[in-house]
């Protein structure tokens, strides 16, 4: 199965989000406008395209709903509101006719059954930052947010649609991901009297993740944060002016020593999320579930961190 985000923003029709938002919830639509504006039926896709492309020179949105969204995949939407929906997809593309359909200009669509995210922090940065390009449908191609999205569902539904035993344990910032355990050191660093600079956190940042003041000492501190299998050596970070923080989601540290260069360990981390989970946004301590606990015993308290 595969997982998409769809934007509700019709063109056509009464072009009211609100309202086409309200159609889909009570039709159980999720789909995209391209009207043919004609009382032709249509019964098969040759008949749309050969009505439709008389008004509209590019398809191709319809087509990729078409040719892709297949039942038991899941889609992600989004009100007007800013609320986030999950919907299970239970059938082929079909093009609708009706007056509510074309008011609300969602006429080429998939039937779903559609369920309310309970909660903004249920939903990944992953899955809100595809939310930002402004092409109507496109997949989520990231492992991590397909698996996310089937726990999440099967909680929502109180069902077992999706068999979760394919996933087996892994470690818990691989199933993270790299933004993910990012928010995860902002706050575990955060707690321990660190205060993140907001305007440092940007994408653009190259030699480290954000920077930060100590709220006590005001002493300076930045972070660089890796996950996978590249590493992090010590030498490459001497002589700053800061207090540097490593963290290397897999403890890859090389180099010796080096003055105010300390690096993290995963499971002193790992052990403050599992002891502290409700500080953490709950797809963060979701996956704290489905993790496998760290191998390693540590001596590090499972307690937050004094600063």
């Amino acid at each position: 199965m595969n997982v998409y985000r769809l934007h509700i923003r019709p063109q056509g029709g009464l072009a009211k989000p609100d309202v086409s938002f309200a159609y889909c919830l009570r039709a159980k639509v999720l789909g995209v406008g391209w009207q043919t504006y004609s009382a032709k039926p249509i019964s098969c896709w040759a008949d749309y395209e050969a009505e439709a492309s008389r008004h509209h020179p590019d398809l191709s949105r319809v087509r990729y709903l078409k040719d892709r969204v297949k039942p038991a995949d899941l889609l992600w939407t989004r009100c007007p509101a800013g609320n986030y929906y999950l919907a299970k997809v239970e059938s082929e593309w079909e093009y609708l006719t009706g007056p509510e359909a074309q008011d609300a200009d969602i006429v080429n669509v998939v039937r779903c059954q559609i369920l309310q995210v309970p909660a903004v922090d249920d939903v990944p940065g992953k899955i809100v930052a595809c939310f930002r390009p402004t092409r109507t449908i496109q997949s989520i191609k990231d492992e991590t947010s397909r698996q996310y999205s089937q726990f999440l569902w099967n909680k929502l539904s109180g069902t077992l649609t999706y068999d979760l035993s394919e996933h087996a344990p892994r470690n818990l910032f691989s199933m993270l991901g790299a933004e993910a355990t990012e928010d995860v050191l902002f706050l575990y660093l955060q707690v321990q009297g660190w205060l993140v600079v907001p305007n440092s956190r940007k994408a653009d940042t190259m030699s480290y993740e954000f920077y930060l003041i100590h709220g006590q000492t005001r002493r300076r501190a930045i972070i660089q944060i890796k996950t996978g299998d590249t590493g992090l050596c010590t030498r490459d970070w001497k002589s700053r002016a800061e207090h540097v923080f490593l963290f290397q989601s897999n403890g890859r540290y090389s180099g010796e020593p080096q003055p105010d260069v300390e690096c993290l360990s995963p499971g002193a981390v790992e052990t403050f999320m599992r002891a502290n989970r409700d500080l953490f946004p709950s797809n963060i301590s979701f996956w704290l579930d489905y993790a496998a606990p760290s191998p390693t015993p540590h001596s590090e308290a499972a307690e937050v961190p004094q600063a």
